[in-house]
């Protein structure tokens, strides 16, 4: 997957998993609007592999928080699953899916959201 920065790796998630039945954004929005997915650095963020004056490479870890209007514990967890799932399969390969972390309720403002983060990474490499 080339892409000519780090932020059009970011974009190109999105665009990846824009047909999942959630708002998706490549950024933490201040207020997201539920059902959401919004990819976000990971930690570590970049780990470098090659660094030259020609050539940089490194493994780039994103996290793709997923959320879920919460109402009812059960029908939330059931619709956080079906979403995690449907945007696990919109990725093309060439992404390194590690885990989904355990879900957990999120205060948005007034709003208590469940949500999950799907951790992944790829590899970039960008010469000069």
């Amino acid at each position: 997957m080339p892409a000519s920065t780090i932020a059009d790796t970011r974009a190109a998630i999105k665009t990846a998993i824009a047909s999942v039945a959630a708002n998706v954004y490549d950024f933490v929005p201040e207020t997201p609007q539920v059902p959401f997915a919004a990819v976000i650095p990971g930690a570590p963020y970049w780990e470098f592999e090659t660094i030259s004056r020609s050539t940089f490479r490194a493994k780039l870890n994103f996290i793709i928080s997923v959320g879920v209007a919460y109402f009812s514990n059960s029908a939330s967890l059931g619709n956080l699953e079906e979403l995690t799932k449907s945007i696990v399969q919109a990725l093309p390969a060439g992404y390194e899916l590690s885990v989904v972390e355990s879900p957990v309720v999120t205060s948005l403002g007034t709003t208590n959201v469940l949500t999950a983060d799907i951790r992944l990474s790829i590899r970039y490499e960008q010469t000069n």
